[in-house]
Order: C-alpha cells, then structure tokens, then sequence
C-alpha cells in the first residue's frame, strides 16, 4: 500500500506542473481595450487604418449569418473587406449573404456548388477566399460568431505591440443548462492543458492552438507555408492552422475574450456531444492506441482522486495512502471553483465537476465507435474515408 501513496502524490505532482499553468494561463490571459488605441495612433500617423480581410465560411446557417455579416460592418478602428463563402448551402445562407453584401461594398461573397477531390468542404472555402483577400492579415472566423465593434483592431493592436503573426481568441460562451456549461468549462481546461497554453509565446512545438471563431494570421506567412492546402484533409482546421503557423516560424499567441466576442457553441448538452463527434477522434490522430492512453490518464487524474478517499471510514484504506488522491480532488475543485466563479450561478457547478471528465470521456469514446464503424468522417453532407484522413493528418 506504500505504492499508492507514492502514485497519488506523483499524480498530484504531475496536475500541479501540468496543469495548474495552463488553466492559470486559460483564465488570465485576456483581451484589454488598450490595444486598440495603438491601431489608431499608427493609422493618424500613416493616415491610412490597416486593412484586414475576414474570411467567413458558411454551410446552412441561416439563422445566425445575416446577424454576424452585419455585426462586422460595425467594426471600428481598422479598415475591413469580409469575403464570405457559401459552401454548398441548401437554406437561405447564400441569398442571405447576397442581400447584406447588396448594401456594404465590403462584402464580397463566394458561392461554390461543387467540392473537389481531397479537400474537406470547410477548408476549401476558407483557401479560395484567401486567394482573393488583399488585406496584409487574414481572420478566419465562423459564420455564428458575435463582435464588438473594436474587437479586431484590438486584436491588431496586440499583435503589431507584441510582433505576432498569428492570434486566436477565445470568445464567450452563451450559457445554456447546467451540465453544458460543466462539460463546455472543463473541456476548456483540457484544451489548455493538452496546448499547454502557458508555452505557446516561446518556441515549444507542442504548444499551439487555434480557434474557429478567431484565427488572426499574417497574410505574407500563411501564404508562404501554402494557405490552407498543408491541412486541406485535416477535420481539425482550426487547431492545425495555429501549428501550421507555429512551424513556419510563427510567433503566437491565445487570450481569452469573453468582452469581444461571443457564442452559443451548440444548443444543448447532446449538442456538445454531438458536436466533438467529429473532432473527438481526430483530435486522438484517429488512434484507437492513443484515445486509450488518454483513457487511463483520465481515470488516474480524475477518476482515482474522488474514488479512493471515500474508502477511508470503510477501512478499505488509510487516510495516509489516500491523501495523495484527496489532494488532487481538492486542488481539482479549488480550479474548477475558480473557473466558474465569476459565471452567473456557476458555484452550483461546483458539486457537478466530476461530471464533467465522464461526459467528455463519453463523447470521445462515442466519436471514435462512431468514426471506426462508418470508416470515416461525415461532414457538411460529404463523406470522407478514413485511410484517406489519416494519411493526411498534418503532423
């Protein structure tokens, strides 16, 4: 029994210098307003503000691409052209972009009708839009995200005062039930902790990151490491983009920013599930191997701390042998609390944390079941073989 508390407190050691900084980083690194004024100062002193071309690609949405178009017009501080892509839309996303664009001339949109051969739909979009954008830096962002007017030149701000070429924000999360909002927060956490947020400003090649919602990049650099065409299979566009960037020589860079941006990132908890279905397993390199390494990670870290501890009354285990595991599930609890803390009501998500490792736990194992049986990846209305998305995962 002197093994298991040895185990416990290496897997506190191991959260403690794992885990602690990132989500430090995840929680403390955010967008200030004071940013913007930089833009302003150079655009008064050049008498021309930067120009920045978003790209917005969209497949069936609607409801939210009229509110999101128009949201942008609204940008301050830095000059703007959106190019908005109509994938394939079988709704009204298409002639709803063409009734905004009909009214601002700094709306260009691109309607394509066919997909070709070894390209997911998402990511041809965004490159063929990049072929035409003329501004010295390109935002791919998604078709239901929700901007501030000063949110981009903030953002410009903060990269020409730090001398980045790629950025990504973190937008709000809208709110929606109690057990969303816990497995939305704690697969925030994991993403800090498998990015290892805190190393992404130095050169260490595993810390990267990239968001669909705001992938800020250098217009000159991501053509030189060939536009989206690098990740053209790839189901995780956004994330790879950030080390596609970082691998070129890119300075990055990730903060939250929960006053500039916003979304509902899916409707309900199912939607959650539901919407890892196909990034879950490829986020795992489509390795049955490695989603079970991360398996066994998850129930030593998670499952072993809040399980062990109460067997002590029982006499199944000593306080002394169990101490390691109780304090994982207290420094556990003591971030989480942390997280939810400034969220309306989110200290009744405390009680409910546990929840959340078994519900993302969940939601990979469902994705990869689903992925293997089907053999491949259905999305937008497209097929794709999986022999054909693991030979070009962007490594």
């Amino acid at each position: 029994m002197e093994n298991l508390f040895l185990a416990g407190w290496c897997i506190f050691a191991g959260v403690l210098v794992t885990s602690v900084p990132a989500i430090i980083a995840l929680k403390l690194k955010r967008m200030t307003g004071g940013h913007s004024a930089l833009v302003d100062t150079e655009a008064r002193q050049s008498d021309e503000l930067p120009l920045i071309s978003v790209i917005m690609p969209a497949r069936n949405e609607e409801v939210q691409i009229g509110e999101a178009l128009k949201g942008l017009l609204k940008t301050e501080g830095v000059r703007i052209e959106i190019i908005a892509v109509d994938d394939r839309s079988t709704d009204r996303t298409g002639a709803i972009m063409d009734e905004v664009a009909a009214s601002d001339s700094r709306i260009r949109v691109i309607h394509i009708d066919q997909l070709p051969e070894n390209w997911l739909g998402k990511n041809h979009a965004m490159h063929q839009a990049s072929l035409l954008a003329k501004g010295d830096w390109l935002l791919f962002t998604d078709g239901d995200i929700l901007f501030r007017p000063g949110t981009i030149a903030a953002a410009v701000g903060y990269m020409q005062s730090r001398k980045l070429q790629h950025l990504c924000l973190l937008p709000k999360m809208i709110p929606g039930s109690l057990l969303e909002n816990v497995l939305t927060i704690f697969f925030g956490m994991c993403f800090a902790i498998g990015m290892q947020l805190h190393l992404i400003r130095t050169r260490f090649p595993l810390s990267y990151a990239g968001v669909g919602a705001f992938n800020l990049v250098d217009a000159a650099l991501y053509r030189k490491a060939g536009g989206h065409l690098p990740i053209r299979l790839d189901v995780l566009d956004d994330v790879k983009l950030g080390k596609m960037m970082k691998a070129n020589g890119a300075r990055s860079d990730f903060l939250l920013a929960e006053e500039w941006l916003s979304v509902r990132w899916q409707p309900s908890l199912w939607g959650v599930v539901t919407g890892l279905e196909k990034n879950a397993f490829a986020s795992m390199n489509y390795s049955l191997r490695r989603i079970g390494v991360v398996t066994l990670l998850f129930i030593a870290i998670f499952v072993a701390p809040f399980v062990l501890p109460p067997l002590v009354p029982f006499g199944t285990l000593t306080f002394r042998q169990s101490s390691g595991f109780l304090a994982t599930a207290l420094l556990w609890h003591v971030l989480f609390t942390w997280m939810v803390w400034s969220i309306p009501g989110g200290l009744k998500m405390v009680p409910f944390f546990i929840t959340g490792p078994w519900l993302m736990a969940f939601a990979y194992w469902r994705s990869a079941i689903i992925t293997l049986r089907q053999g491949g990846v259905r999305w937008r209305n497209s097929f794709y073989p999986l022999k054909q998305l693991r030979a070009a995962i962007y490594r």
